[in-house]
């Protein structure tokens, strides 16, 4: 029984064609429906910690306080040529807040006029907040805010702006899609005038751009599907679309253009290319021309489309480590990574030779550049370059290591900042609003830190020593230069000696509106007073060190240092903590997940090439090249290189998912160009047994191709690079310069500086090894 392989494969396409054509087409389609809903299922922020002090803490808040803020809508009025006292001013809120609640259906809703709050109002009196809390789902409150947009601005001559979570993060999927279409808008054009000036020719330069574009349509679909079973992050469909574009293209390049060298052989004879088993067998009445299309299948898969499987594999791969993290964000973008890669895999390996089997020699028509245009000295130029190199290799290797290690030094540096509002659109509602929120009031208004304390007794927070305690912790955040405000039952100015009977005690704290809003606000009342939170405003923002800081010295020395009369939980909680705690599970995951990458890759790579240093080489290449666009990115996100340029204001560190994201992604997309390139070296070496013309061989067949499938790469990271979200735009920085570092200083400098040197030892693998490893590398 004949063992299955990638060029049998590629002969049942072959005789399957227009079965195989007939079926893709079907899910295209059906896919072209389906894709463009999957904002239906997506949803903003999906950093949630289920097991993390944070996320207790925001449970606490919702349940016993009604205070989750993840469920609170803020509203923000300004008039600078009014008091908030005003009549017409405080008319004019009070109907948008009355009618907002009564037709979104809010549970709660607070305003300065009927609490008496003096925060709610701003220093100069020229602005107020409402605030509107709803029981639902924090995705169907964000469903509700366009259409509180629309009440709040009916008859209106204030200036309102609608903020708080869930308008941020409407506004932050607004921002994603509008990123998307930008960036397509920019790419798509630059990836078609690249690949006609590789091919020369309209119809092969549109086969590799249509089948990237089908396989972003086809993920972004089963995502859809995916998003009624589990949640998705909004973000998903930007990585779905970078890394589809770029791998599907890039796939489809490295194939097609094989095909093109394989048929042009075939057709010089059939001593000119080497028959392939699967190109024997017979097919029917098919001709001179299919026998010769069939010889190229073969020998496209057996080289091109076998190194593409192989690196489908590495980037599946790095991109499942992602799946492993416990919340959303993590989760979503690593299935969509992985699903767009294979899918990527998939059409290359079947759509696309069904596609090449049908149109044959037409591949090649539609030529706009004359051949000989194209074939004017590219490859001998590779051909040198590489003899070049070759000729003096530790000098090559120690400037190529040279620019790699200065541009990772930055790394030393690398500090973890927090997206704030610089993820939104300039002209957002929610940035806008909160602009004018840190401009009246201050930064830290936004997200304040949330001190929840839970006890066993009724009426605990009460007690006379209990709220002494609280003064002696509320004293004590005073004092803190980073706090700007502290509200906590202490500060209420109750007598010492409160009614132990309720109904006195509540008739006692009615008896001034102003006290009784805010102790219904930070006493759980109608639990039995067991509960009480402590509201931190910061000077810093929300997003800042200095803040994530704070949390960290609350939790670890401030919390710890004051001593509560009744057993109780406390629990810091809060925008900012929750940072605190996403940032530290990344910490202590990131080391686990770079492990699990390079074993796995090397295991693959291992399996691919049957030598025991290519993989070792191609690793270490991979981390140099990483840690250098890492460098990077401290460069321009952390100390504001090019901020002009980009148009971004540097949040003072690199959002901590980021480089964990870029790590994942890069290791399989840098593999991409190692596997094609080392295929081709392979193969040339099997072939004469020179490591050295090998080594030469192989980068005059692939220098052009890799070149241009890196410049396809990067035209589409680079136009992300240019969105308005700060998070997308760190991720198309990092993932251009790493691709840029590898497909130049790494591809055609440092290999074949490194395989000079290694020469036999490239190849070298223990007998024991080979015999128990299985055949499916690149032998014929």
């Amino acid at each position: 029984m004949k063992r299955p392989s990638i060029t049998t494969l590629a002969d049942k396409v072959y005789r399957r064609r227009w079965r195989v054509l007939s079926v893709w087409l079907v899910l295209i389609t059906a896919a072209a429906f389906f894709a463009p809903r999957l904002s239906e299922v997506t949803r903003g922020g999906g950093f949630d910690l289920p097991d993390s002090e944070s996320w207790r803490a925001a449970d606490i808040l919702q349940s016993e306080f009604g205070r989750g803020y993840r469920r609170t809508v803020q509203i923000v009025y300004s008039d600078p040529s009014l008091q908030a006292t005003d009549p017409r001013f405080r008319e004019q809120v009070l109907d948008s807040v009355n009618r907002a609640a009564r037709e979104t259906g809010a549970a709660n809703t607070i305003t300065c006029y009927e609490s008496g709050l003096p925060q709610l109002v701003s220093p100069d009196g020229t602005a107020t907040y409402a605030l509107l809390s709803y029981a639902g789902s924090e995705e169907n409150v964000q469903l509700l805010v366009p259409q509180i947009r629309d009440i709040v601005s009916i008859d209106n001559s204030l200036e309102t702006h609608v903020i708080g979570g869930p308008a941020i993060d409407y506004d932050m999927e607004k921002t994603s899609e509008s990123d998307l279409v930008r960036a397509e808008s920019y790419s798509l054009p630059l990836i078609l005038i690249i690949l006609v000036f590789v091919f020369g020719g309209l119809v092969a330069a549109a086969l590799p751009l249509v089948l990237g574009i089908a396989s972003v349509a086809l993920t972004l679909a089963l995502l859809f599907g995916m998003g009624h079973l589990m949640p998705l992050s909004i973000f998903s469909r930007n990585l779905v679309t970078m890394v589809g574009l770029g791998l599907g293209v890039d796939y489809c390049l490295f194939i097609v253009s094989r095909f093109r060298e394989e048929l042009a052989a075939a057709a010089e004879g059939p001593g000119a290319v080497q028959e392939h088993p699967a190109a024997k067998e017979p097919a029917g009445n098919e001709g001179r021309s299919g026998g010769q299309v069939r010889r190229a299948l073969a020998g496209t898969f057996d080289t091109a489309g076998r190194a593409v499987v192989f690196s489908g594999a590495a980037v599946v791969v790095g991109l499942s480590m992602l799946t492993l993290f416990s919340f959303v964000f993590m989760r979503s973008l690593g299935a969509g990574g992985m699903l767009v890669a294979a899918i990527s895999v998939m059409l290359a390996v079947t759509l696309l030779p069904s596609m090449l089997s049908i149109m044959k020699g037409k591949v090649n028509s539609a030529r706009v550049i004359p051949a000989r245009c194209l074939q004017a000295g590219g490859g001998r130029f590779w051909h040198g370059w590489s003899r070049m190199v070759m000729r003096r290799p530790v000098f090559f290797l120690i400037i190529s290591m040279g620019v790699l290690v200065a541009l990772a030094l930055p790394v030393r540096e690398m500090k973890s900042g927090t997206p704030g509002i610089d993820n939104l659109s300039p002209q957002s509602d929610a940035r806008i609003g909160v602009e004018l929120l840190a401009d009246k009031w201050g930064a830290g208004e936004l997200s304040p830190i949330y001190i929840v304390i839970t006890t066993d007794a009724d009426n605990a927070v009460w007690r006379a020593d209990f709220r002494e305690a609280l003064a002696v912790l509320e004293a004590r955040l005073k004092a803190d230069p980073r706090v700007a405000r502290v509200e906590s039952v202490a500060g209420l100015g109750l007598p010492r000696e409160l009614p132990r009977d309720p109904r006195q005690l509540q008739a006692l704290i009615q008896a001034n509106p102003v006290t009784a809003a805010q102790a219904f606000g930070l006493v759980n009342v109608s639990g039995g007073s067991r509960d009480t939170m402590i509201r931190i405003i910061t000077t810093p923002a929300p997003s800042s060190a200095a803040t994530r800081q704070l949390v960290r010295d609350i939790r670890a020395d401030i919390v710890p240092a004051v001593s509560l009369p009744v057993p109780a939980e406390t629990l810091v909680g809060g925008g900012p903590a929750e940072a605190v705690d996403f940032t530290d599970v990344l910490v202590r995951s990131f080391p686990c997940l770079m492990v699990a990458v390079l074993i796995i890759t090397y295991v693959v790579l291992l399996l691919l090439f049957h030598s025991v240093i290519l993989p070792l080489k191609a690793i270490f290449m991979n981390l140099l090249s990483v840690s250098a666009s890492f460098g990077v990115l401290v460069l321009v996100f952390q100390d504001g290189w090019g901020q002009g340029l980009l148009g971004f204001t540097p949040p003072g560190g690199i959002i901590p998912f980021v480089p964990v994201i870029l790590f994942a992604v890069l290791f399989g997309l840098s593999m991409d160009y190692e596997v094609f390139l080392l295929s081709r070296m392979k193969e040339e070496y099997e072939r004469t047994g020179d490591n050295q013309e090998a080594v030469a061989r192989g980068l005059e067949r692939t220098g052009g191709i890799i070149t241009s499938a890196a410049l396809i790469m990067i035209a589409v990271f680079g136009a992300f690079a240019l969105t308005d979200s700060i998070i997308i735009k760190e991720f198309g920085v990092g993932l251009s310069v790493s691709i840029f570092l590898d497909a130049t200083v790494v591809r055609i400098i440092l290999v074949p500086a490194t395989m000079k040197l290694l020469g036999k030892w490239n190849w070298w693998l223990p007998g024991w090894l080979a015999r128990i490893l299985p055949d499916l590398g690149l032998k014929h």
